[in-house]
């Protein structure tokens, strides 16, 4: 895998709504700090939330975990396919889903193409959208400058219509986190 010469600050949204939810996303966080090349920083705390523009009767846990990484950001999407797979996503089988795993942010990277088969777009192009990416990603990074959009992420936050649902956030289990 080809490096960057530095670490960079990245930002990867997680989420489930299958099975043990916190415990698919404790899994997800190990495996990404398991990889060569990044380094887990702090994991926000996790949000209950029902689904969004999808239909499912399970609601969801979403969490979002600081790293710093010298990976591409192709490299380091197709890790974290490959850790979707691994545990049991399957993209063809409709929108529950074990794990989901996106890069939300990369520092000092905008970037929209497409590569090895995967489409990858830097900064997400939904997030200002969600209030289960904001609302844990503001917890780690409320003060961060997103470009190209000019906005913090509290800001964005803030920017979310008053009608949007409100989450409930949980507490992991201490003993649970990234060990």
């Amino acid at each position: 895998m080809p490096l960057f010469p530095s670490f960079r600050r990245a930002f990867i949204a997680l989420g489930s709504n299958l099975g043990d939810k916190i415990a698919n996303c404790i899994k997800a966080a190990r495996k990404i700090s398991e990889t060569e090349g990044v380094v887990c920083v702090t994991l926000s705390h996790p949000y209950e939330t029902a689904p969004f523009q999808m239909v499912s009767d399970n609601v969801f846990i979403n969490a979002v975990l600081e790293a710093r990484t010298n990976l591409s950001p192709w490299d380091l999407l197709e890790r974290l396919l490959e850790i979707e797979a691994g545990m049991g996503r399957d993209r063809t089988r409709g929108p529950d889903r074990t794990i989901d795993l996106d890069i939300l942010f990369m520092e000092g990277i905008i970037i929209d193409g497409k590569k090895n088969g995967y489409d990858l777009v830097l900064p997400h192009p939904r997030m200002g959208q969600r209030a289960f990416v904001l609302m844990p990603w503001a917890e780690l990074a409320p003060d961060l400058v997103v470009e190209p959009f000019g906005k913090t992420v509290m800001q964005m936050l803030q920017d979310l219509p008053s009608s949007f649902p409100v989450l409930r956030r949980l507490s992991w289990e201490a003993e649970r986190i990234l060990a």
